[in-house]
Parts: C-alpha cells; sequence; structure tokens
C-alpha cells in the first residue's frame, strides 16, 4: 500500500456558488466578472443581477402599498423606470447590452407593457433570466473554471 497521497484538488464550484461569492478562490465572483468582461459576455452576469434588482425592488413596492395591490404612484413610476432601462438595454433588439435570447423568449417579453398603475411582474423575466443562466453554464462556465484552475502547490524544499 502506498503513503504517497494523491494531489488535492478542490471541487469545482457550480454556477449558482460563483453567482452567490460562496465559491472558494480563486473562483470569486469578482474573477467570474473580470473573466466575463475580458471576453466581452459581461452583459449576461448584468442582465441576471439587474433582473434581480428589479424583483426585490417589486416586492418591496407591492409590500408597502398602502392598500394591497395598489402602490404609490412614485413607487410604481421608479419600478416602471426599472423596467423600461431592462428592455432597453438587455432584451430589445440592438439594445446597448443586448443579451443573446432566442426570439420565443425575447418576443413575449418585449409584449408586457407597464399599464397605468403597475408595472410588469418579474416573473415575466423569468424565461430570459433561465435562458441566461443556461447560456452562461453551457459557454461560459467551464472556460472560466479552466482559465483560473488553482495551481497545485509547490513543495518547499529544505535545500533552496
Amino acid at each position: 500500500m502506498s503513503t504517497e497521497s494523491a494531489p488535492f484538488c478542490p471541487r469545482r464550484p457550480n454556477l449558482r456558488e460563483i453567482l452567490a461569492n460562496t465559491a472558494p478562490a480563486p473562483w470569486t465572483l469578482a474573477a467570474f466578472m473580470a473573466y466575463l468582461s475580458n471576453n466581452h459576455c459581461l452583459e449576461t452576469l448584468e442582465f441576471t443581477m439587474d433582473a434581480g434588482r428589479y424583483k426585490k425592488h417589486f416586492h418591496r413596492m407591492m409590500n408597502k402599498a398602502p392598500v394591497p395591490g395598489q402602490p404609490t404612484e412614485h413607487d410604481a413610476n421608479y419600478v416602471k423606470e426599472l423596467w423600461t432601462r431592462l428592455m432597453e438595454a438587455y432584451i430589445q433588439p440592438n439594445g446597448s447590452r443586448e443579451v443573446n435570447l432566442p426570439s420565443q423568449v425575447r418576443d413575449p417579453i418585449l409584449g408586457h407593457k407597464p399599464s397605468n398603475t403597475l408595472p410588469p411582474e418579474p416573473s415575466v423575466l423569468e424565461p430570459a433570466v433561465s435562458k441566461t443562466y443556461e447560456l452562461m453554464e453551457e459557454s461560459v462556465l467551464v472556460p472560466f473554471l479552466n482559465s483560473v484552475y488553482p495551481q497545485s502547490p509547490t513543495p518547499v524544499s529544505p535545500y533552496y
């Protein structure tokens, strides 16, 4: 039986761990963002983060509505503006940070316009968010993990 131990190979994190910034170094959220930026696909991550912010603000608006389902005009206008920014930047064709979405995902989202009183429900964005996660997992995650694979520890020799 050999007493040599195999080199330690840490478990590679999944995308959710990286995005939650719970993955061990060197697979941090900051490293992932830098990788996406260097590879000109940071908009995928920015979209998922901005969609999450929209969801948070929408629910906050609804929870503090003076009458259930009827938020203040100020709060509704703010969340409508967030929706408009999301659409213009990420969803509309030729947007400044357009996310690569198939038309069967993109077109139904573009059909949702803020009403006179309420912005669209965050669930409208779920197909796009899911597709974006899928795209990141399929085309970006493995190259990122490989690009920052931790170096095996170098043994320290007493003869240096």
